[in-house]
């Protein structure tokens, strides 16, 4: 099944093979000009049909009323929808293909879509920030939502992490100043509050826990999460579906066993080699980090088009001169400018590391999916940390 994505006719596209006809008198029967007018016209028919389907308005594909009807707000929760349903499901991803989700907001004809589907799946975690809004005003009572990040274990991002560290710091002055007799207390309060705020935060129940920015939300990179958003989607679908339960189930094992593989290469591969830092642009791999014991350093912040300021950058270059740091990882569907000043700077090389929020047109050509990528950026880690 193909995403309904919009698709662009590339700009060098050319039509070959045309030669102009050297123009001559010539009588013409009534019968030739009919004949002519109907090959030309139906020509025409193929003309359009050919660059509608390739054009900037690719057709919808039609509603198969034998199949769930599913929704999933990026290319992560696609591919993970398609690989739980299979053959049951019509899957329909919102964001199109090449875009980056952080900033993404649906459209009227996305919202119409919602309201005829049954399933809508979305990671959370902050991810999707318009997910409230919009459920909140479907008439769908019918849809079953899933945030499939739900039971995994949150990250909190780095620019929270530094507001809960400076807020902490200044009450434990006011706390000093205003409560000098009671210091031991105080202090014992302080030091609860940070263990709070650097503690891995488990993922609250319903939207409004997860604010935008709050939490590293790409928790797919880890593949142990990964397996519990595919569990989070087997049951909405058995919920949804009860007569296909026993194939979801199945679908589900499938795939989790892959998880635990691919988790068992990460970790052999990943634990022997002597660095353990990586230096990013996106903020996006605390998760990935974690569960191999690295160290991500971010150029930028949690949404990939934050602009770090000059003395951000300077740390930047200073760590990487400082840990030998051998290369810098830019994200294909991003761009590279802010790591293409810190390589520059520092003599390293390039390469790309893929949060998995879309796949680029090179992936997409060569038929790329949550493995296929996830098994490139183990090779992209090893080159640089070896």
């Amino acid at each position: 099944m193909r995403i309904n994505r919009k698709k662009q006719l590339g700009k060098h596209a050319v039509i070959s093979g045309i030669r102009m006809p050297q123009l001559r008198c010539t009588r013409v029967s009534e019968s030739d000009i009919l004949r002519r007018a109907s090959l030309a016209l139906c020509a025409c028919f193929l003309f359009t049909a050919v660059f509608v389907g390739c054009g900037t308005e690719a057709s919808d594909e039609p509603v198969d009323p034998n199949r769930l009807q599913v929704m999933a707000s990026f290319y992560t929760m696609y591919d993970f929808a398609q690989k739980i349903g299979g053959e049951h499901v019509q899957v329909t991803c919102m964001v199109p293909s090449g875009t980056e989700p952080h900033d993404w907001e649906p459209s009227t004809k996305d919202i119409t879509r919602m309201e005829q589907a049954e399933v809508f799946i979305y990671n959370g975690a902050g991810m999707e920030h318009w997910v409230s809004d919009v459920l909140a005003g479907l008439s769908n009572k019918k849809l079953i939502s899933v945030e499939a990040s739900q039971g995994v274990s949150l990250l909190r991002s780095a620019e929270e992490e530094d507001g809960h560290d400076h807020e902490a710091a200044h009450a434990d002055e006011d706390e000093e100043d205003s409560h000098d007799h009671d210091d031991a207390d105080a202090e014992d309060a302080v030091h609860e509050e940070d263990a709070a705020d650097r503690v891995v935060a488990a993922a609250p129940d319903g939207h409004d826990a997860h604010e935008h920015g709050e939490y590293d939300p790409h928790v797919w990179l880890d593949p142990m999460n990964a397996k519990q958003e595919m569990q989070n989607i087997c049951e909405a679908f058995s919920e949804a579906d009860p007569e296909h339960r026993a194939d979801y189930q199945a679908n589900y094992e499938k795939w989790a066993k892959q998880l635990d593989e691919l988790d068992k290469i990460y970790q052999m591969t990943l634990e022997n080699l002597s660095e353990r830092n990586i230096v990013v642009a996106h903020e996006a791999y605390g998760y990935l980090c974690r569960r191999y014991n690295l160290t991500q350093v971010s150029i930028e912040g949690m949404s990939p088009d934050s602009e770090p300021d000059p003395g951000r950058m300077a740390d930047i270059i200073d760590f990487v001169r400082a840990n030998n740091v051998r290369a810098i990882f830019f994200e294909e569907l991003s761009g590279s400018r802010t790591a293409e000043t810190v390589a520059a700077e520092t003599g390293v090389k390039l390469l790309t590391l893929s949060p998995l929020e879309g796949l680029s047109d090179r992936q997409e050509e060569t038929g790329g999916d949550y493995f296929s990528v996830m098994e490139e950026n183990l090779q992209q880690l090893t080159e640089a940390l070896r």
